[in-house]
């Protein structure tokens, strides 16, 4: 909350075009891993066994 309420801000402010620049140049090569195909497929097994745990919930409370 704080970034969204001071550091982005304050960034669009004073960062110049060339700042931009850097900053993407910097962060471009390297891959989030938290958006990578094999934590989506990891993250596809959690989701369906959630799924899998609430059906079963909800059957017992019926």
């Amino acid at each position: 909350m704080m970034e969204d309420r001071d550091f982005f801000p304050t960034a669009i402010k004073v960062l110049t075009p060339q700042d931009w620049a850097e900053i993407a140049s910097a962060l471009s090569p390297h891959k989030d891993p938290l958006f990578s195909d094999v934590t989506e497929a990891r993250f596809d097994v959690l989701r369906n066994h959630i799924m899998e745990l609430e059906k079963e919930a909800e059957a017992e409370r019926h």
